[in-house]
Order: C-alpha cells, then sequence, then structure tokens
C-alpha cells in the first residue's frame, strides 16, 4: 500500500513520531489525501514487526519524590508515619488503575521515535523503482449508479450528475488557482505535480460527465408542423396543358 511505502520514506529522511510522519504526510498530500492517527500507527507496527523501522521508547519520566512524613503532636514520628490502613480496591478501582495502564503505554507509543532500518531501505528502494502492479479498477460510485439506473429513473440520475458536475467544476476551478504558477523548489515542485493531476482527473470527470448528458438527455422536440390547409390541393398543370403549349 502507498501509506508504507509514504512512511518508509519519511523515515528515510530522518527519525520521527507517528504524530511527525502524520504531519508530514500531509504536507504534502493533505489537500487530497489525509491520514487518521491509527492508520499510522497501525502502519507502523506492522512495519517494524516485518523488520523494516525500529521503535526507539521515550525516555522513563523522573521518580515522583514523596514528600516527608509530618508528625502528629503527642507521638512519635515512627507512629505518625504508618500508613493508614487502606480500603479494599473495589472493581471500580481495578478498572480505573487497568485504564491508566492502557493509557500510559499509548502516551508511550505517542510519543515513541521511529528509525528505518536496512530492510525498510530496500523495500523503499524496490518499490520506487517498480513499475504500478496494475491499472487502478475504475470503482466511481456514479458508474455504479449509471449502470443500475432503469430506463425512467434517468432524469433522476441526471439531476444527481448535474450537481456532480458543479462540484468537479468548482474543485477543478481551485486547483486552476492553485497550479498557475510552477514553483522552482524541489518539494514544490512535486506538490504541483500532484495538484495537476488531481485537476486534471477532475477535467476528465467533467468531460465524461457532460458525455452522459449528451447521450441521455432527452432528445429535443421535433419542430412543429403547420396546420394543414383545408383547402384541397390544386392538380399541377401538365407540359400540354400549359398557356404556351396551346398558343403552339
Amino acid at each position: 500500500m502507498p501509506v508504507k511505502h509514504a512512511l518508509l520514506a519519511l523515515l528515510a529522511e530522518r527519525d520521527l513520531t507517528g504524530y511527525e510522519l502524520k504531519l508530514r504526510f500531509e504536507r504534502v498530500l493533505g489537500e487530497f489525501w489525509q491520514l487518521n492517527s491509527g492508520q499510522v500507527y497501525s502502519t507502523l507496527e506492522r512495519l517494524r514487526r516485518d523488520g523494516m523501522v525500529s521503535r526507539r521508547r521515550p525516555p522513563a519520566p523522573p521518580p515522583v519524590v514523596e514528600p516527608p512524613p509530618t508528625t502528629i503532636d503527642g507521638l512519635p514520628s515512627e507512629i505518625a508515619a504508618l500508613p493508614a490502613e487502606a480500603p479494599a480496591a473495589s472493581n471500580g478501582t481495578t478498572r480505573a488503575a487497568g485504564n491508566d495502564t492502557a493509557r500510559a503505554a499509548s502516551d508511550d507509543t505517542a510519543r515513541a521515535a521511529f528509525s528505518i532500518r536496512p530492510r525498510g531501505r530496500r523495500a523503499l528502494a524496490t518499490w520506487l523503482a517498480a513499475p504500478v502492479g496494475r491499472l487502478r479498477p475504475v470503482r466511481d460510485p456514479l458508474y455504479v449508479k449509471l449502470a443500475f439506473s432503469s430506463p425512467e429513473q434517468v432524469p433522476l440520475v441526471l439531476r444527481a450528475f448535474a450537481q456532480e458536475a458543479r462540484r468537479y467544476r468548482e474543485a477543478s476551478e481551485t486547483l486552476r488557482a492553485l497550479v498557475a504558477r510552477e514553483p522552482m523548489s524541489h518539494g514544490g515542485r512535486v506538490r504541483w505535480l500532484v495538484a495537476e493531476a488531481a485537476r486534471l482527473t477532475y477535467e476528465a470527470q467533467l468531460g465524461w460527465l457532460d458525455c452522459v448528458q449528451r447521450t441521455l438527455a432527452p432528445e429535443a422536440p421535433a419542430p412543429r408542423l403547420r396546420r394543414a390547409d383545408p383547402r384541397p390541393l390544386r392538380r399541377p398543370l401538365l407540359a400540354a396543358e400549359t398557356p404556351s403549349a396551346a398558343s403552339s
């Protein structure tokens, strides 16, 4: 999956936490592809199990220093320092302790930094050099809606597609303004190319939606015929009946 290799590419630059990986990924593709934190950490865990990345746990927090015991007037300090008998732990207390432990483990994972390993670098190089295995399948919901609509439902589908065309047109115009000027840096050019790919995809979809409208829209009404003249048609004169023929 491309997310896995995108994370490897980011880790090839420097060690990063899961949160930093999410930010850097969306800095490049955030306008078209956003990640959730669960997807980032689950992908990192699979990479770690496969030996492609390593995880460095954050340093343990400093121990909490307990304040010295306070003395009670009239009692020896040793007796005053004895802890009072704690009540038996209830089920709620046990569950709370378990939740605290799980929360602490989650915090450790969120603050842990990940490093790419030699196996991960080799996998990244192989992925960059290899062509895509197959063309992306055509699985747009609009195609399914069109394929399973009956002739009676065509007007409804065309109205829905007109709304989709407006959305694609607005997105295309936004991207057109975004790619109006090509940047000079490598990172800027990469982002420009991704935005241009999205714009061209939207333009192609707009062309297809226009084709749907032209193909399935009701035909233009036939021109109205003039009312028939109630008077009988005059029989055309034959050549022998013309005045010129009679005079000759």
